[in-house]
């Protein structure tokens, strides 16, 4: 084989793995929507940690200091948990239902004392899970 033909032969095998990544159901890879999780606890109540997951992706845990945000997206049709822990508090939630939150672009979580709450304008908020201590 010589130097001309090798160089083909490698544009050709990276042409054919950038041709198979792409068709590989492309909506696995599309970001449809972003949950937003903020940390409301009164100030001094230090750090907590979350961890948000779907079936298919999981974020891991991470650590959310008081009055930040922390972001992840949603890649797929599927319903995504997070976890926070706080203390001896910890709560669960669905971060993300496609059945009520399919069509969003975000998705916002306030993390306060009295429990989580949910918001799709991050303005006008429903309380949706509560705290449970250990």
């Amino acid at each position: 084989m010589g130097g001309g033909n090798g160089h083909v032969l490698v544009f050709l095998v990276s042409v054919f793995f950038f041709i198979i990544s792409s068709s590989v159901d492309g909506s696995q890879y599309k970001q449809l929507s972003t949950i937003h999780v903020m940390n409301s606890m009164a100030k001094g109540s230090g750090p907590m940690q979350i961890r948000c997951k779907s079936r298919y992706t999981d974020y891991g845990m991470q650590q959310l200091g008081e009055g930040t945000e922390y972001r992840c997206g949603v890649r797929e049709k599927a319903v995504y948990y997070c976890m926070g822990m706080t203390g001896r508090r910890i709560a669960s939630w669905h971060a993300f239902q496609p059945r009520r939150d399919g069509n969003r672009k975000a998705v916002f979580w306030l993390v306060k004392e009295n429990g989580i709450f949910l918001s799709w304008d991050n303005s006008t908020w429903v309380r949706k899970s509560d705290w449970e201590t250990d």
